[in-house]
């Protein structure tokens, strides 16, 4: 029984000290307060290097020191089999290496105790810490070769954006970061011309990729002010319903098929109350009856009156603008007019002014040339024929051969048309704008 006995202690004895012994390696305890005072976790950042700081396991006041190392694995385990190479020390802050040219990749840290036996501690792990210093890939944009009024749609793609900024002055100006997105409605100056587009695409961590893209505007556009405005418009396109009119003194035009001709003031519906138009006879378009309008065509060369409402959306200038799509008219045309009054549109190339030069919205802000009479200088291809010109601007305007003191008409130019009165009995006669440079 006493031999039991002494068997039973001795058991006992080394099963304490079993426990003790492994109480011993695996005592010492995780690093504490582990954080980095450079990166935020799992947050993308430019900041190619990595600070970390830490303080002494709970209890401890005496710790050999720290093995610790940066990698890519989200797990890791510090033994005594792994630990040859690996930094280690006394101290409590460390930096990474400098991580440049990567792209969005994860970085940990992992740290473990050694107490004064040697014995090391639970491996603490801090992470992910994202590097991320390359700039969205694949960035482009992409727009309609031509435009025929001042919006299009762009397309545009880039791989990791998160955000983009888009500009019709440069990168990065006259604009805002908004939500990356693969397609966008844009507007752009309405001048015609080329008109470049410039994008940006940012990624989490701020990287920035530019591209632009070019678009040519090809269109007209022309200011109303409230009540009346007699205007034309010279791009090269006829717009129609039903069947397709014969403007044959003018090769150039591209015929456009609608099913209403109201969609021709698409740009401004809502604001005008009533068109009207001659060619042989008086032509209407009222949008609140437009199938029982009588006006079949819009054409270049032809002047029609528009009576824009009160409540218009006017700009700061009092304007709301008409935009006529297709491209500039190229070569000089001859418009064929009728004995009597024909209603006809200005295609010349510039303005053409007496006196002073006039305080006057033009579209596409052409060149002004003083000339000593419009009789002789824009109107000397009629000049035998001409019996009346008349105009409008903000008033009346007319120019009368026979009493050219009395007349108060001082210019001609693109975006107004002209009453012209002809002799009876006239044959072949034929405007042409250009005609008297």
């Amino acid at each position: 029984m006493q031999i039991e006995n002494k068997i039973f202690q001795l058991l006992i004895i080394a099963t304490l000290f079993f426990i003790l012994s492994v109480q011993n390696v695996s005592g010492i305890g995780i690093v504490e307060q582990l954080r980095s005072s450079t990166h935020q976790i799992n947050q993308p950042t430019t900041n190619t290097q990595i600070h970390v700081t830490w303080q002494i396991p709970s209890g401890y006041t005496q710790v050999n020191g720290y093995y610790h190392t940066f990698d890519n694995n989200a797990t890791h385990t510090f033994t005594e089999l792994n630990t040859t190479g690996i930094s280690f020390g006394n101290y409590y802050d460390t930096s990474s290496s400098n991580y440049s040219n990567v792209d969005d990749t994860a970085y940990y840290f992992h740290i473990a105790a050694e107490d004064i036996d040697d014995n090391i501690g639970p491996t603490a792990t801090l992470g992910p810490f994202r590097i991320d210093t390359i700039a969205p890939k694949n960035a482009m944009v992409d727009a309609s070769d031509v435009i025929f009024n001042d919006a299009l749609t762009l397309t545009l793609g880039a791989t990791d954006a998160r955000q983009m900024y888009i500009s019709n002055i440069a990168y990065g100006t006259s604009g805002i970061w908004e939500t990356y997105n693969t397609t966008r409605q844009w507007i752009v100056t309405p001048e015609r011309g080329i008109k470049t587009i410039y994008v940006q695409f940012r990624d989490e961590a701020g990287n920035i990729a530019n591209c632009s893209t070019t678009t040519r505007v090809a269109y007209q556009q022309i200011a109303l002010h409230k009540g009346w405005n007699l205007i034309s418009f010279a791009t090269d396109r006829c717009f129609y319903v039903g069947s397709q009119p014969d403007i044959s003194w003018n090769n150039e035009l591209v015929y456009v098929p609608l099913t209403d001709i109201g969609d021709v003031f698409e740009s401004i519906a809502n604001s005008f109350s009533i068109v009207h138009g001659f060619d042989t006879e008086p032509k209407t378009y009222n949008p609140l009856s437009p199938f029982a309008s009588n006006m079949k065509y819009v054409a270049p060369g032809y002047g029609y009156w528009i009576k824009v409402k009160e409540s218009a959306s006017f700009d700061e200038n009092g304007y709301i603008y008409l935009e006529m799509g297709g491209e500039a008219l190229k070569q000089d045309h001859a418009i064929p007019l009728n004995p009597g009054w024909n209603l006809v549109g200005y295609t010349g190339s510039n303005v053409r002014y007496t006196g002073a030069i006039p305080e006057i919205v033009f579209p596409d802000d052409p060149e002004k040339t003083m000339v000593t009479s419009l009789l002789n200088d824009s109107f000397c291809s009629i000049s035998n024929e001409l019996l009346i010109v008349q105009g409008f601007d903000t008033e009346p305007r007319a120019m009368n051969p026979e009493n050219a003191i009395a007349s108060n008409m001082k210019y001609v130019g693109p975006g107004y048309g002209y009453w012209i009165k002809i002799q009876e009995g006239s044959q072949n006669v034929q405007l042409d704008w250009n005609a008297c440079h």
